[in-house]
């Protein structure tokens, strides 16, 4: 007999530092595939979680064939905290942290229990959004690994979310998902996993929470979870993976190109100055290809985070 039911996990590191994890389940009436949802594995990706909290309350057992497990706030004490990419409590980055350490440091049991609750299903989907300093164009992210069939059925995911970008990685790629959670779930359960961002600058709209909410409904439905008609996606832009751009000094920055914006290896897409205004850096896009998302800070230091170029295929 379906349901709903809702459960905060509450584990210990080997340190006695405490991780929360609330767990939202959603079972139907009659068997069928099991979706398992992820979101706020960075605390400061806010559209992810909302839109997480709002499917839950919008899923009917009736509707379900299966089950949908959902993690609303993987990371609690990044999100209480305001935290960015990285954990308050190791300084450390969960989305590489991944499958995890069931002994060892915050991150390393985090996630080894998030992936406890991951694994029995039959394929994941991971939210996200652009941090507080960043914007981002609407995209959805698959492994590339050795098994044909999980590629496909990955790429049928990141399609039927109806995002207008997809990106395709690999562990040796240009930029390596090792330690991701997408790319984790694919090498070491087995199943399809994606990882899907729309939003960003700490802006929960509602259009972006909607955008996530409809995008996992419509998989859902492709994947036999949720009763009712899969929408039809329009064509999404394919990108073989993406170079990642950081500034080589500290200063002002100053933005030259637009998320959207197709560029050429060598444009001008920042310019960095002193303190005075005087000219100290020429960011250059390393590659031709899509600006995919990129910060909108002023202030920069040595090896920050300035843009992320998709590679078109």
């Amino acid at each position: 007999m379906g349901g709903k039911k809702t459960e905060l996990l509450q584990f210990q590191t080997e340190d006695g530092r405490k991780i929360e994890l609330p767990v939202a389940l959603v079972i139907g009436d009659v068997e069928g595939p099991d979706a398992v949802v992820t979101a706020g594995i960075h605390g400061g990706e806010y559209c992810g979680v909302l839109a997480a909290i709002k499917l839950f309350r919008e899923l009917s057992p009736a509707d379900i064939k299966g089950s949908v497990k959902i993690i609303t706030v993987c990371d609690t004490a990044a999100f209480e905290s305001r935290s960015v990419s990285f954990s308050p409590l190791d300084k450390n980055n969960l989305n590489r942290s991944f499958p995890g350490k069931a002994k060892g440091s915050y991150n390393g049991v985090l996630a080894a229990k998030i992936f406890d609750e991951i694994k029995g299903a039959d394929y994941h989907m991971d939210l996200h959004c652009g941090e507080v300093l960043e914007r981002s164009a609407p995209f959805a992210i698959y492994h590339r690994g050795r098994k044909g069939e999980l590629n496909d059925r990955s790429h049928e995911m990141a399609y039927y979310y109806g995002l207008p970008n997809i990106m395709i990685t690999e562990t040796e790629g240009r930029w390596s998902d090792k330690g991701t959670c997408y790319a984790s779930v694919y090498e070491n359960i087995g199943i399809p996993s994606a990882l899907f961002q729309t939003g960003g600058l700490g802006i929960a709209s509602a259009d972006s929470v909607n955008t996530h909410t409809e995008g996992i409904k419509n998989v859902l439905r492709r994947f036999g979870t949720l009763r009712g008609n899969v929408q039809p996606v329009g064509r999404p832009q394919i990108f073989e993976n993406m170079e990642m751009v950081y500034a080589k000094s500290r200063g002002i920055h100053y933005r030259r190109v637009s998320v959207g914006d197709m560029v050429r290896r060598g444009q001008m897409i920042g310019l960095l100055t002193d303190y005075f205004g005087t000219p100290t850096e020429k960011v250059l896009a390393p590659i031709d290809g899509k600006v995919l998302f990129m910060s909108e800070s002023a202030a920069m230091t040595e090896k920050d985070f300035v843009a992320a170029v998709g590679v078109c295929r």
